[in-house]
């Protein structure tokens, strides 16, 4: 991918670029940066009428290959938004080493002769299901971050609520669990949330995340007294099915400025 701007002043490369691209992708040691037809170094000095061009090579992934399906929502040369199932790790772990969403994402490109990296923008726990959204290279995915407008969910939850609300509290890993969190008192995490549909003691839920805490939904509706179906993490539910689905994600596109709206509803609504 080649980024191109027009230099309006006297000004290093690195100063401007300061301006312009994450801290984070400016410590990637393979961008090359051109000014003119010559190869430079982030401490060149550019003029006002000097053109910089970015080279950011493709991203490089040692993820395993593994066979296996994707149902593609979106896709074009930057993305790839996925709608997870079920009991599949985003990333690969030590218990998902070969059959993560990533393995298959990786299989799909190089079937599809795709040379591309593998940059999640948004990760779903292994339980969850729906939107995943995955950058082609880590300029998309650094600019994605701030792209995304609104995400919702779905969710039934235990019990009878009645009234849409909201949920602020402060998200802190569990000093007893190396994969639990809980919640205290403060105001690091927020959801609002509208209740679609009361039906026998249980409640089919719109969530909308304001921030991105890990379990965020499951803590908050747990908070409540209001058990997400199916979360054996913090609840003691004998259903085998977590009823917590990324439904709805509103962005606009890091290149074409578009407002894009992806939709997916889960396998048990109704």
């Amino acid at each position: 991918m080649i980024l191109t701007f027009n230099i309006e002043t006297t000004i290093t490369v690195k100063e401007y670029l300061d301006k312009k691209l994450t801290s984070k992708l400016l410590r990637n040691t393979y961008l090359q940066f051109i000014v003119g037809n010559q190869s430079v170094k982030n401490y060149y000095l550019m003029h006002k009428g000097d053109v910089l061009k970015v080279i950011i090579p493709p991203s490089k992934s040692d993820v395993i290959a593994c066979k296996g399906e994707l149902d593609i929502l979106y896709e074009d040369d930057y993305l790839l938004i996925i709608n997870k199932p079920n009991e599949i790790a985003t990333i690969p772990t030590r218990r998902h080493y070969k059959s993560s969403l990533a393995n298959i994402v990786q299989y799909y490109y190089i079937t599809k002769g795709i040379n591309a990296g593998i940059h999640f923008v948004n990760r779903l726990d292994a339980p969850t299901s729906g939107i995943v959204v995955v950058a082609k290279n880590i300029y998309i995915a650094d600019i994605m971050k701030t792209s995304i407008q609104e995400k919702k969910y779905l969710l039934k939850v235990w019990g009878t609520l009645l009234e849409d609300g909201s949920v602020k509290t402060t998200i802190v890993k569990d000093e007893n669990s190396i994969i639990k969190r809980k919640n205290i008192e403060g105001n690091n995490s927020y959801t609002t949330y509208r209740v679609l549909k009361n039906e026998d003691d249980k409640t089919l839920i719109e969530a909308t995340l304001h921030t991105g805490k890990t379990h965020q939904l499951r803590l908050h509706f747990n908070y409540l007294n209001h058990n997400i179906l199916g979360d054996k993490l913090y609840g003691n539910d004998d259903i085998d099915l977590l009823y917590l689905h990324s439904y709805y994600l509103k962005f606009i596109h890091p290149i074409t400025k578009d407002e894009i709206t992806i939709n997916s509803l889960p396998v048990w609504y109704s």
